[in-house]
């Protein structure tokens, strides 16, 4: 064989190993990749409206209940608006793109604040972000972690896969998310959430799978915070309905601020 040839068959065998070597890799991403949007598919349908109340329990403050509408478009926003307490009734949250807007009718102006998506909602363990964008796999590239059985509050005993989330952007409202999947039907049963620093401080448990909006989905999730004892969320969906015609002026400074 003559040198050229042998270069050749060099270069040959390493691109081979190569190719061999990142099928698995990028086979495995999509696989994670897939099964997050079909998590998440387990919990929202991809335009709906919806009736939430979400229930705060703090040790160092008295107990608070708000009830929420929500309308969610995918690719174009989420508006919110509070029904209940009377003191908050007519306060309206905007997401669109990375931007999170509030307004609120009784503070004699026009104009919309702007909100940290990493802040408190209205004084819920729930963020901002939590509330107002219910998708991860435009924040966080995701992995596939491990196969992990645990122990559910409601459930027992349950065999998941778990994923993991490395924020994609500054913006992105974590560091970094695990999600543990059901294996049976890859319904999402838990989540935790670590700030940039690497600290895990909040997790979500998803509770009472019922039928909603033409599938089993969980109406109650607990979010508990891990740098506050005993300081919880619980969001309990009431209603949900899928809708493919909620037009997209509705997500809209001008439908925010009328």
């Amino acid at each position: 064989m003559t040198t050229m040839r042998r270069m050749c068959a060099a270069l040959a065998a390493v691109a081979i190993g190569a190719a061999m070597f990142a099928a698995p890799v990028a086979a495995q991403a999509m696989d994670a990749a897939t099964m997050l949007e079909q998590a998440e598919s387990r919990i929202y349908p991809d335009n709906f409206t919806m009736r939430s109340e979400i229930a705060t329990s703090r040790p160092d403050r008295r107990n608070t209940t708000m009830v929420l509408d929500a309308s969610f478009k995918d690719g174009v926003g989420t508006f919110m608006e509070i029904v209940e307490p009377a003191r908050s009734r007519g306060m309206r949250f905007l997401r669109k793109g990375d931007s999170l807007w509030m307004y609120n009718p009784k503070s004699r102006s026009r104009r919309a604040i702007r909100l940290s998506p990493r802040e408190s909602f209205q004084g819920t363990v729930f963020s901002n972000n939590d509330v107002g964008d219910p998708d991860y796999t435009d924040d966080y590239n995701v992995s596939y972690a491990a196969e992990e059985t645990i122990e559910h509050d409601q459930f027992g005993t349950v065999e998941c896969y778990v994923i993991e989330g490395d924020a994609n952007s500054p913006t992105s409202p974590y560091g970094r998310i695990m999600m543990w999947i059901r294996k049976s039907d890859l319904m999402p049963v838990q989540m935790e959430y670590y700030a940039k620093s690497g600290l895990l401080f909040k997790r979500m448990t998803m509770l009472d799978i019922e039928e909603l909006a033409g599938r089993e989905r969980p109406t109650r999730m607990r979010m508990e915070s891990l740098e506050q004892e005993d300081a919880y969320s619980t969001v309990t969906i009431h209603e949900m309905e899928i809708r493919e015609d909620l037009p997209d002026r509705m997500f809209s400074q001008a439908a925010l601020t009328r």
